[in-house]
């Protein structure tokens, strides 16, 4: 289940601060910290009107991640992003979710693309990346990711075929 962290239903606390809450992206221990990212998460869905996405699992109720278009200040443009914590990873629930927020992306917000900036160290971003159809381009480096190892993978809205085409592929 994905829901905004912005949501007055969501507990960020007891999701992301509370004492024993798997931690994510940067596993920040230092709460202060932590509590400065998450609060940038939520600042970020007031300032756009979407962002990051909290992965629930719906049979424990449990936040496994975070996953969503993430577009701050400095970026080029914007990406979807994803964040799994330990126990939300190996289930499937990032490509579920990846493709669930690009669907909505494509077909409800009518975005054209989106990119995804992923280490080209990072296997399992780069698998993550190619199931959901992306495709890789250029590497990237950008003054609040200057890492020269970075690569855009780019997604795009799946061709739809229409009329008559779609029809003969119905037909035998």
């Amino acid at each position: 289940m994905l829901i905004s962290p912005a949501d007055p239903e969501f507990d960020a606390n007891a999701a992301f601060l509370d004492p024993g809450a798997p931690r994510f992206i940067d596993a920040a221990d230092d709460p202060d910290s932590l509590w400065w990212s998450i609060a940038t998460i939520i600042g970020h869905w007031h300032l756009h009107g979407y962002g990051l996405f909290a992965v629930v699992e719906r049979s424990t109720g449990m936040t496994v991640g975070l996953v969503g278009p993430w577009f701050p200040k400095g970026w080029p443009e914007p990406e979807l992003s994803w964040h799994l914590m330990e126990p939300g990873r190996g289930k499937g629930y990032a490509s579920e979710a990846a493709q669930a927020v690009l669907d909505w992306l494509f077909t409800e917000a009518g975005w054209k693309s989106i990119v995804s900036y992923v280490p080209e160290e990072n296997d399992a971003s780069i698998a993550l990346a190619r199931r959901v159809g992306a495709r890789p381009e250029k590497p990237v480096s950008f003054r609040l990711q200057p890492a020269p190892n970075i690569r855009a993978w780019r997604h795009m809205p799946p061709v739809r075929v229409s009329g008559p085409q779609a029809a003969r592929g119905l037909l035998h």
